[in-house]
């Protein structure tokens, strides 16, 4: 995508959503650079930029949090230039939270930049949506190969394989050790993706981000996981017997993804997983 061709735009309010977070948080960072006339390093540092993160393990955007926003908003900028205001993970706003930013929308000051980030557009308010310019981030950091996670696969395709054909039963030693090896995968991998260049966060705030990195791993998982199961299925002469149970591996894996979603715990999410797709695999499920 041509960055300059947004950069060199002086917007009021923007709605910055795509599939990968880290992504959009890098592309708005940039941006707001550019408006504040500091370096990108610089930027949250900035008197004049003002950051709103959800806190919290629930990972909500209260009001108090918005009416603080609203009456920066307000302020004359420190400097002579641009204020730039960004709300990340707009979609975590509640309700309170959401139509106390509508009006601020509605009647943005002059001097004033306010950056909505998600991944999750779709979940604001149809109001706070229509109010901002949509700009969408197709673009996803690459990140290569990742063979801690690929080699996991493969173990654990191989203990599913010997579920199948009879060789072993599910092994409760080999299930939780297959599951202790993923937990750390995950630690190390949020630990990775974590801001760390921001040190203004506060512990609710940081307690947030690694919720929200966390739930953001374990679906990637989850969908890696699906793929690997998805190939097999395909691959009958390989892999005989698996097609039967394919359905219901997805059923059980809907089901661990939908708890991400309502922030259930990360190691009972892949616990449950784990040990549903062997018994399946099994028949005694």
């Amino acid at each position: 995508m041509n960055k300059e061709a947004y950069f060199s735009k002086i917007p009021q309010s923007v709605l910055v959503c795509g599939s990968d977070f880290k992504t959009l948080c890098t592309f708005v960072g940039q941006w707001s650079a550019r408006l504040l006339a500091v370096s990108e390093a610089e930027v949250v540092k900035c008197p004049d930029f003002h950051a709103v993160w959800p806190t919290g393990k629930m990972r909500q955007i209260s009001v108090d949090a918005l009416r603080e926003f609203n009456r920066n908003v307000y302020v004359t900028a420190h400097r002579d230039g641009r204020k730039v205001f960004v709300i990340y993970e707009a979609d975590r706003l509640n309700g309170a939270a959401a139509n106390a930013l509508l009006k601020t929308l509605e009647e943005p000051t002059a001097d004033t930049s306010i950056f909505l980030v998600t991944v999750r557009p779709y979940d604001l308010l149809p109001t706070l949506r229509s109010r901002c310019w949509f700009v969408q981030i197709n673009e996803a950091a690459s990140e290569g190969r990742d063979e801690a996670l690929e080699a996991w696969l493969s173990d654990f395709k191989q203990q599913v394989l010997n579920v199948c054909a009879q060789k072993s039963d599910v092994s409760p030693m080999q299930m939780y050790g297959l599951l202790y090896r993923l937990q750390a995968y995950l630690s190390k991998k949020i630990e990775s993706l974590s801001f760390t260049a921001d040190e203004t966060l506060s512990e609710e705030e940081q307690t947030a981000q690694k919720a929200g990195l966390e739930k953001q791993c374990l679906q990637g998982i989850f969908r890696a996981v699906e793929r690997m199961l998805s190939a097999m299925v395909r691959n009958p002469q390989t892999f005989p017997s698996t097609a039967e149970f394919y359905p219901r591996w997805v059923s059980v894996l809907e089901q661990c993804y939908r708890r991400t979603e309502v922030n259930f715990g990360a190691v009972a999410a892949l616990e449950a997983f784990l040990l549903s797709v062997c018994r399946i695999a099994s028949k005694k499920a």
